[in-house]
């Protein structure tokens, strides 16, 4: 959402029925100004997507286009994506649109629509609002919308279902009381998360695989599917922190190559 008015906005809460009309193009007089001034926080389905779609590694992506912050609730790491110059625009913003448009974050995708999410006995739950900002011209255009068709349209599918995996560790650890993670265990956290590059070799490279499961064919797809090394780096984290029993253990030792065999030392 863009912070560039100092206005209030009233969000609408919205389900699936309610329809809404928004169309974004080259033609409308404030194409791109809502790519500036914004807070993108990157999950670590966004980071995968973006990371790639650049050719670069996880850390090179993640030293040149984010910085890490805290989040209040949990306590864990987030990403957030570095705006650029003083104008603080989206550093893939260009005269012509999103210079990473067929991967572009999943905040990108959904707006004008904004996502917030519960944990509930069903599991992670979201619910959804309408952000109809006064500057922004695409709410007069034709085009209108279901929550369910501007999901399609705008390929949520998939974004949804990686990032479900890790909203619920974040409201997990948020909801838990207790000692507080160690920074030395929120520094792993962001590595398993954040950088599969470095998870990859984790597994791989260490003793990993000598004290976790690990199916042979699981392990194959692991080497060249980055969707399914992400899914893997969440089953891990919610076993180390303690969610749940994801991983069976061969043998009873600490972190492969670290002194953090539990999310609490």
């Amino acid at each position: 959402m863009s912070l560039q008015d100092s206005q209030e906005i009233e969000p609408v809460e919205i389900n699936h029925d309610t329809r809404f009309t928004f169309r974004c193009h080259p033609g409308v007089s404030c194409f791109n100004e809502c790519c500036a001034q914004t807070t993108i926080i990157l999950s670590p389905y966004d980071n995968l997507r973006l990371k790639r779609h650049l050719q670069l590694s996880s850390q090179e992506f993640l030293s040149r286009y984010t910085e890490q912050h805290i989040d209040d609730f949990s306590g864990l790491p987030l990403v957030v994506l570095n705006m650029a110059g003083e104008e603080k625009l989206c550093p893939f913003s260009t005269p012509a649109g999103c210079g990473v448009y067929a991967d572009r974050p999943a905040t990108c995708r959904y707006y004008p629509v904004g996502v917030g999410s519960q944990l509930t006995e069903n599991g992670v739950e979201d619910c959804f609002i309408y952000i109809h900002e006064e500057h922004c011209r695409g709410f007069q255009e034709e085009g209108e919308w279901t929550l369910e068709t501007w999901c399609r349209d705008q390929g949520l599918e998939t974004y949804a279902a990686m990032d479900r995996e890790w909203k619920g560790i974040m409201l997990q650890i948020g909801a838990r009381t207790g000692k507080p993670l160690s920074s030395k265990f929120k520094e792993h956290y962001y590595q398993a998360a954040y950088d599969l590059d470095w998870f990859k070799g984790y597994v791989f490279d260490t003793d990993f695989l000598k004290i976790f499961e690990v199916e042979p064919e699981l392990q194959e797809r692991l080497k060249t599917d980055e969707e399914e090394l992400l899914r893997f780096a969440f089953r891990y984290l919610k076993y180390m922190l303690r969610l749940e029993t994801t991983l069976r253990v061969r043998i009873q030792r600490g972190c492969p190559g670290q002194s953090c065999s539990s999310g609490e030392k």
